[in-house]
Order: structure tokens, then C-alpha cells, then sequence
């Protein structure tokens, strides 16, 4: 009886859910390539396999989280696109939201703040980039904020224009934590249901008693040796079975930013994704003088980073965009997409060629023209990017499509 039941479930799914070539509406454009508009791959591919396997689970038992985490520079702070896609993701069938993951208070550095969510602080707290030559310990993040204010406090209220709601019931702080640290904890204590610091992993879990859509944590100096504190971010968490998207992006990042970053795998490892997408790309070949073999060393570099701590995880490498470099379009990313091809075979990753679905080379004129990117052709209007994560949904539902075909059993004549 239950495989019955099965078997009609995965066919409802099939004929209901993806009947159509694109699951989700998207805008139409004649310059688009729809037809592209895939996860490739080139290799073994069954690490995605297992992937799909949760997301089976979790539609068809109701149990378990996916984390995604979103890596990426300029195109993942913004959080645009990434929010876009986490929202198909936590909506395309009932009880798949997991929460809003991870939040920095990036008006600390008076850069852009993703606009799902604000923050207040106070205390005088210094900020350290991936991107910069500072002398400074960073993990996954990229950013780290430092304050020597043994009061001071943050705030995260999640904003009230969201299409989703995102509250939450504990947090993961990641920071430092030797003993020079000082304490992190609610300012409100009647919202405290228990508190814990995993020093080995490098974090602190707060637990509430309740769900909230808003928190400020403080502060505090418990011991002699206490002299400043050390943030790396902060993840928003439920209970709730679904799917969370984490993005972790820093302004001008390349792949470089992040393979310097020394506590990489440790705090990987908090987060524990089972799906990683690489968005990262544009400010490596934003050069004249781009060598493609060593942005072909350092990806790979940056995956065997990410497979130390998880060996059996789904990568996504996406393709750069097309862009203007020094009011040209800029050839570099042509070779990028083979280098990207060819890591995706050598190392079992998929492939979104946003290159080629834009158009290729000089496609970023005709998105301009369009009101899909801006005046720098580099970034995209509010507008593009949303495009480019309904974009990117429909590729992974694509595949997760092909994955429900090759598994529905067909009945057994009597």
C-alpha cells in the first residue's frame, strides 16, 4: 500500500508540478536563450542524486532541512537574486520554509544591506573584507566586524515588506572564541531559553523561547582576560523542516578572496549545506592581463577547500556574467565558461552557464538596453536579478524533474 501511494505521489508531482517546460513563470525576451537555461553535466553527477533524495524526502515524509549556501561577491550581498531563488525554493510546494539563514550587519562598513532585513548597533566596531590587505583571520564569511566595547550590542529585525515570513527561534553567532572573548547574549534575558559556545567549531547557539522576527544581542565582559570580540555572522534559525539559503557575499570578491580565508572549513562546517553555489568569477577575469589556467587552479583550490569538510556535496559553478571591462565587453569570460566545463567534469560539479543564456559576448549591452542591468554593465537592476533567479530555479527544476521521471516505478499490470 505505502509504495502505491508512492508511486501516485511521484506521478502527481510529474504531471502537476512540472508539466510545464518552465515550472515558474519568467519574463520572455527574445535575446534570452531559454533553451540553455539548464544545470549541465559534464561528469559524475551523483552527488546531486543524493540531494534530490532529500528534497524527495522532505515532500514526501514532511522531514528535514536542505541548507544552500550561495558564495559569491557583489551579486550574493545584494541578496536579490539569492532571495529570489530561496523564495521558489521554500515555496514551489507547502512546508518548505526553513527561515532566512544567515545575516551580517553590513551598515557596520556603510555598504549595502541586503533589503529583507536591517540592523542597529552601537559600540565602535571595526570591519575586515576578504578583499582587503589587512592583517586579519577570516573564515567562509569573508568579513569580519571587531569592537573592543565590552557593551556594546546588535540589532536584526527582519523587515516587514518580506513576501515571506522570517522569524526564527535560535540563532548561530560565529566568533571568535579563545578567552580573550567576551560573552555574547540577549539583551532581552526573558527571551533566553538556553545558550551554548562550541569554542571547537567557533560559534555560540542561542536558543528563544518563542518565535520572533526581531533580536539584539549584547555583550558582556565574565572574566579578567576578556578584551574584545570577534563577529563573523550570524545564522537565523527555525525548527521548521524546508529549505534555508545562506548568502555569503562580499563586493569585489574573487576566487582568491576566499581561499585565503583560514577558518574556511571550520566554519563550513556550521553551516553544513548540502548544495553549494559558486557565484564567483567576475572580478577575477576583470583584468587585462587574466590568466585562465591559474582561475582554472584557483576554482579547484576552492572546491577541494569545500570537499575536506563535505566529500559527497552538490556544487554549482556558475558562469560568470557577461560585462563591460573598461567600457568594452570583456573576452575573458569566454574562457572562463571552458574552464568552468572542464572543472565540472574533473570534479563532478554542475554548471549554469549564465553567459550563455544572457546571449554571450556583449550581451550585457542588449540587458542594459533592456533595463535588466545597469549603466555599468556589470550589475544588475532589481529587476535582472530576480529574472536571473526565476532563471536559475527553473534549471535546478529541470533536473530535479528528470531525477522524479527516472524514479517513478511503473505499476505492475494485474
Amino acid at each position: 500500500m505505502k509504495s502505491i501511494l508512492l508511486i501516485v505521489l511521484m506521478l502527481f508531482l510529474s504531471n502537476i508540478v512540472f508539466s510545464q517546460d518552465y515550472p515558474y513563470e519568467v519574463d520572455y525576451y527574445d535575446f534570452i536563450n531559454y533553451d540553455s537555461n539548464k544545470l549541465c553535466f559534464y561528469g559524475d553527477s551523483s552527488n546531486f542524486e543524493k540531494l534530490f533524495k532529500k528534497f524527495d524526502r522532505l515532500i514526501k515524509e514532511g522531514e528535514g532541512q536542505i541548507s544552500v549556501l550561495q558564495l559569491g561577491a557583489s551579486h550574493t550581498q545584494a541578496d536579490i537574486f539569492s532571495s529570489q531563488l530561496r523564495g521558489r525554493l521554500q515555496t514551489f510546494y507547502p512546508g518548505m520554509n526553513a527561515g532566512r539563514g544567515y545575516v551580517f550587519p553590513y551598515r557596520m562598513m556603510r555598504t549595502n544591506n541586503p533589503f529583507n532585513y536591517y540592523t542597529k548597533h552601537t559600540g565602535k566596531w571595526s570591519v575586515c573584507r576578504n578583499v582587503e590587505r589587512k592583517n586579519c583571520n577570516l573564515g567562509l564569511t569573508g568579513i569580519s566586524a571587531t569592537t573592543l566595547d565590552s557593551n556594546a550590542t546588535i540589532k536584526i529585525v527582519m523587515s516587514k515588506k518580506n513576501q515571506i515570513k522570517y522569524n526564527f527561534n535560535s540563532l548561530k553567532i560565529i566568533h571568535t572564541t579563545d578567552s580573550e572573548n567576551y560573552e555574547v547574549t540577549l539583551v532581552n534575558d526573558s527571551m533566553l531559553l538556553w545558550k551554548a559556545t562550541y569554542p571547537m567549531f567557533g560559534y555560540t547557539e542561542i536558543f528563544l523561547k518563542e518565535y520572533v522576527e526581531e533580536v539584539e544581542i549584547k555583550l558582556k565582559k565574565t572574566k579578567p582576560t576578556q578584551s574584545y570580540f570577534e563577529l563573523y555572522g550570524i545564522c537565523l534559525e527555525t525548527e521548521n523542516q524546508g529549505v534555508v539559503l545562506h548568502p555569503l557575499g562580499v563586493n569585489g570578491a574573487g576566487l582568491y578572496s576566499y581561499t585565503k580565508c583560514v577558518f574556511f572549513e571550520q566554519h563550513l562546517d556550521i553551516f553544513a549545506p548540502d548544495w553549494i553555489i559558486i557565484a564567483i568569477g567576475t572580478n577575477d577575469a576583470y583584468r587585462i592581463n587574466f590568466d585562465a589556467v591559474k582561475y582554472k587552479e584557483d576554482y579547484r583550490e576552492l572546491i577541494n577547500k569545500i570537499r575536506t569538510v563535505n566529500p559527497n556535496i552538490a556544487i554549482t559553478m556558475v558562469v560568470p556574467n557577461d560585462c563591460y571591462m573598461r567600457r568594452q565587453p570583456n573576452p575573458n569570460t569566454e574562457l572562463q565558461v571552458q574552464m568552468i566545463k572542464e572543472l565540472s567534469k574533473e570534479e563532478g560539479c554542475s554548471m549554469w552557464d549564465m553567459y550563455g543564456i544572457m546571449g554571450g559576448y556583449n550581451s550585457s549591452e542588449t540587458w542594459n538596453n533592456a533595463n535588466l542591468m545597469t549603466s555599468d554593465r556589470i550589475h544588475f537592476t532589481t529587476q535582472g536579478y530576480i529574472l536571473l533567479g526565476n532563471l536559475f530555479f527553473n534549471a535546478f527544476m529541470k533536473s530535479y524533474d528528470k531525477h522524479i521521471e527516472n524514479n517513478v516505478v511503473p505499476l505492475k499490470k494485474e
